[in-house]
């Protein structure tokens, strides 16, 4: 009993270590300000009026990227608050993450997979197979509903 009441109280103090944790990073120019959860979920992005005179492509690097270096410092606040509440468990809770493919810390801008080079068409769409015939269902007549007709017995099947 008394390990448990232990977990207990160090979930609560993890619960409140988290609460409200966030990573925020702002481009060298400040044009693109991003703040991420820990898990890395965007919960906010502005740009600024400078922003939208790069190019697409620029832009769209240029907010990865600032989403990465929010996601890093987020992931940081996360390791630096659980590490300590979780004192020689921290290596399992780093481990499970990996086990799970998610990273604690995301990859580098060097270290990202390459972007595809063309665009793959999505597969053919396949129409699902057609349910299996039953043959004891009785045969009814095409042109009658029987929704609304209750006087053979119960409104229930």
């Amino acid at each position: 009993m008394r390990k448990f009441e232990e977990q207990a109280q160090k979930a609560s103090e993890l619960q409140s270590a988290m609460q409200g944790m966030q990573g925020t990073a702002s481009s060298q120019d400040r044009s693109v300000t991003v703040t991420v959860a820990p898990s890395g979920a965007v919960l906010d992005l502005r740009l600024a009026p400078n922003a939208v005179r790069q190019s697409a492509n620029d832009l769209q690097q240029q907010i990865m990227a600032t989403i990465r270096e929010a996601t890093a410092s987020a992931a940081e606040q996360m390791n630096n608050a659980v590490a300590p509440i979780l004192g020689d468990h921290y290596d399992q809770f780093q481990q499970a993450f990996k086990a799970e493919g998610m990273a604690i810390k995301p990859t580098a801008p060097d270290e990202a997979p390459a972007a595809p080079q063309a665009a793959t068409p999505p597969p053919a769409r396949q129409e699902p197979p057609a349910p299996p015939a039953t043959p004891n269902q009785p045969r009814r007549n095409a042109g009658f509903d029987d929704d609304d007709d209750f006087s053979a017995g119960s409104f229930l099947r």
